[in-house]
Parts: C-alpha cells; structure tokens; sequence
C-alpha cells in the first residue's frame, strides 16, 4: 500500500507541551513524522512549527482533521494541513520581459517546483510564443480597460482555471488594493531590490550611475503599497566599478531569476508563516 505524504503547518502563542502535544496527535492517529522544524519568536510569543510526515495503513486525513481540530482549540493554533500529492495551481503573469517567465518554466519543467502551471497571463502579446512552446494556455487582458474592468477580466481567468497562487514573474501592473485583499498572501512579486533601492524607470542605469557595489532582488508577497509586500527571499551579489550597464542588466537578472524561484519554491514547500504583516520561513 502507497502511503501519502502530508504538511502539517501549525501557529500559535508559545506555550509549554506544544511539541508533545503535535507530535502525540500525528503518532496517535497513524502518522510517522519525517521532518520537523520549529521556531519560538520571542519577541512576539508564538511559535511557528512546519512537521511533514507520512501516514500509515490506519491514518486516514478525516481522523486526523477530528483529532487536530480538537487539539487546535486547546492550544488556540491556527494550522493547514495538505496532502503533497495535490499540487498548488500556479498562475504566471508578464509583460514584456521573458527572463523569470522562463526561469520558472524551465525549472518547473525539471521537476525543481511542485506546481501545475496551467495559465499564463499578460498585458501585452509578447511572450505568447514561449507559453506555446511549453504548450500552456496564454491569455492577454486589457489594461486600457481600466484597473477595475481589466482585473475582473483577469480574476475570471484566474477562477476558471481554478488558481491557488499567482505569481508576478516582472508583471509590470500594480494590482489594486482590492484585488490585494482578495488573493490576499496569494500573489508573489519579484522585485530588483537594491541598496539603496532605486524607483521608477530604469533601476539599474540609476545604480550605476550611483557607483552601487551590492544588487540584488527581493521576493515578496504583493500588496497595493507596491514593493513593501512580507519579504519571502532575498538575495545579493557584489559588482565591480568596471561593470558596464548593461553588465550590471544581466547580473541583476541572474538575481531576479533566482529570488523569484525561491521565493516560490517555499511557498509551494509551506514554509512561510505570516504572523503581523512579517514573515517567518521555516525549512
């Protein structure tokens, strides 16, 4: 008999017996644990714990539910619970540029993220040829519509192919509050974090020009403050005053691909934890 594999997330006030009493409840109702990690933030009195284990020949998912449910409210947890072989389904949205559209197809394509990819979206016809050669729908939306009209059109796309996640592969739209709120810690951006950060239009002229040592690019979930989202992943490398600009271009690209995998690959992993508008990510 195959035995399915399963996530167990748990949040809470930190408190003593948290451990015993997660560990007993998985052991008692067939589960064997395969990893564990906590962690206590002190300054804030939770405890965040990511456990993966497997079930065995008497586990069923209904007997655990009843079991941890009860067990949540003793502890006042707030949990998720997933089976591994049910895969998040993923939404990419673009523009123009095909740099992150690619890293995360072609990783995906390795087996390197545990997604479907059903759907890609733009805002412009751009990229449709590479949603092709990964045989995947492509869909464009109208901006000119206006921000409520175009994001309806885009959510029904969303609906339609039944999306979990959607992530913003250097989409150059900024979603509307509302939209924000909906998908709410549902949506990840890449973004080319720099320091210090440089707004507006072309960043890394503008870090050149500044003599910048460091670039990098940070992974974040989106909300309507654009790029102040929880950050998931971060990451940097060192440039040489010799670098050209359009050295510093590739460079900072190499980054952003990176970052935005990532970032992904630990929200499909249920590694991160939200707890006061920060992150928390447990591996």
């Amino acid at each position: 008999m195959t035995h399915h594999t399963y996530v167990l997330t748990v949040s809470c006030p930190d408190q003593s017996g948290l451990i015993a009493a997660i560990t007993g409840c998985i052991a008692e109702t067939g589960g064997n644990i395969l990893n564990l990690a906590q962690h206590t933030a002190v300054e804030l009195g939770m405890f965040f714990c990511r456990i993966s284990f497997a079930g065995t020949d008497d586990f069923t998912e209904e007997k655990f539910h009843g079991a941890f449910d009860a067990l949540s409210k003793k502890f006042s947890m707030e949990w998720g619970f997933f089976n591994t072989e049910r895969k998040k389904r993923v939404a990419v949205l673009v523009s123009k540029t095909s740099h992150c559209l690619y890293e995360i197809l072609l990783k995906h394509a390795d087996g390197e993220l545990d997604c479907d990819i059903p759907v890609i979206i733009s805002n412009h016809p751009n990229l449709a040829h590479i949603a092709t050669s990964f045989h995947i729908p492509f869909f464009q939306v109208d901006v000119a519509k206006g921000k409520l009209e175009y994001e309806k059109d885009l959510e029904a796309i969303l609906i339609r192919y039944d999306i979990d996640l959607v992530v913003l592969a250097r989409y150059m739209q900024v979603m509307s509050e509302d939209f924000c709120e909906r998908w709410g810690n549902k949506v990840i951006n890449i973004h080319h974090g720099f320091l210090p950060a440089f707004k507006g239009a072309k960043p890394y002229h503008q870090a050149w020009q500044k003599g910048v040592k460091i670039i990098g690019a940070t992974g974040h979930f989106a909300t309507a403050d654009l790029d102040q989202g929880p950050i998931i992943f971060q990451d940097v490398i060192r440039v040489a005053d010799t670098r050209s600009v359009d050295e510093f271009i590739r460079m900072g690209k190499d980054v952003e691909r990176r970052v935005l995998v990532e970032a992904v690959r630990r929200y499909l992993a249920h590694s991160i934890f939200l707890y006061q508008g920060r992150t928390f990510v447990i591996e």
